[in-house]
């Protein structure tokens, strides 16, 4: 299984279809991998701000002519576990969700289709298959329609994620290190406002209303898209360290802040390994497949990762679109679609 999915993760440029066989349901992968480092060398740097001006593509991409071998950067980390969901083709949106809750558990879906007061009419995270990452899901979004698990309010959620009944390897307790690598997609066409559209959250659980650590109501870290009226469409990556001791949000920090254009119409590779401690560290990096351009580069160090109170707190991945609906206008009515491909979790060592 191990070499099936390195088969998967680094030769995009092969055919899909014995791949898909072997794995059938991509039921979940953990595997004790014992000793030696993941990937190939990166080099880290820590900005406030990194705007990494390159071509923009607004056109459909072409097939690619040559291998995806967007490798793990070698961070000297030693993998104990993986667990990979990669889509399998189905036309079947059941078996699309049996699929994710094979892997990440049951009730780690929140699309807008599981909540009876919500947009029940189709399904929201459906498969799809092209030239460049293979099979692939594709998460929807739509503006007039959907809410947020149920409840209509001024934001809407389409995501999946690992939580308190998700299996051991998919969940961070305090002193861990993991990893997470993913392929995604994002359009041109798609609407931003000036609050948030989340893609990617690092996101605390505890049970405590206790604010001596920050709680768990914020997200540690946000891969985000932002319209600003003063630098226009932005890809921004943020950091927040929770709720002070009296319960008031703290603000966030911008890790980075990079042109949004520099992904659309693009596949992109996203990795980030991060050790969860107060003084903890944050290694985040997206690859560009279609030249290998790296448009996000981060390693920061002394970096609060940790927001629980006691050993039953963790913290836990979630990955679709989670977005702000408050400036309801600028957002546009058609439907937002956004790709994802190849989840891969891993718990191990870091060096």
């Amino acid at each position: 299984m191990k070499n099936q999915i390195l088969g998967k993760l680094f030769a995009r440029n092969v055919k899909y279809a014995s791949y898909c066989a072997a794995i059938a349901l991509a039921l979940p992968c953990i595997s004790a991998c014992g000793s030696g480092p993941s990937g190939s060398s990166s080099s880290a740097s820590t900005a406030t701000q990194q705007d990494t001006s390159t071509d923009d593509t607004s056109t459909p991409l072409p097939s690619p002519e040559i291998p995806m071998t967007v490798q793990t950067p070698d961070t000297g980390f030693v993998t104990e576990t993986e667990v990979l969901l990669a889509a399998d083709g189905t036309s079947s949106p059941e078996n699309t969700y049996s699929l994710i809750e094979a892997v990440f558990g049951e009730g780690s879906i929140e699309a807008p289709d599981f909540f009876s007061n919500d947009h029940t009419a189709i399904p929201h995270i459906i498969e799809e298959n092209d030239t460049w990452v293979g099979n692939h899901f594709v998460f929807l979004a739509h503006r007039d329609l959907d809410f947020n698990k149920g409840v209509e309010s001024d934001r809407q959620r389409n995501e999946i994620k690992s939580y308190d009944k998700s299996a051991a390897p998919l969940k961070g307790f305090e002193g861990e290190t993991m990893q997470f690598e993913w392929f995604f997609f994002v359009s041109s066409e798609m609407s931003l406002t000036s609050k948030f559209s989340h893609f990617f959250q690092l996101k605390a659980r505890n049970n405590s209303e206790d604010n001596s650590n920050g709680n768990d109501e914020q997200p540690v870290l946000t891969l985000s898209g932002v319209e600003k009226d003063s630098s226009g469409q932005e890809l921004q990556v943020r950091h927040s360290t929770g709720n002070t001791e009296e319960g008031q949000r703290t603000d966030d920090v911008y890790l980075v802040r990079a042109n949004w254009t520099d992904i659309t119409d693009e596949w992109v590779k996203v990795f980030v390994q991060a050790t969860f401690a107060e003084d903890g560290q944050l290694i985040m990096q997206l690859t560009r497949l279609r030249d290998h351009a790296v448009i996000i580069d981060i390693h920061e160090n002394n970096i609060d990762m940790w927001r629980g109170v006691s050993e039953q707190d963790f913290i836990r991945p979630k990955w679709g679109i989670y977005r702000s609906t408050a400036q309801w206008d600028q957002l546009r009515a058609e439907e937002e679609r956004v790709k994802f491909a190849d989840f891969v979790v891993r718990k191990g060592r870091a060096n």
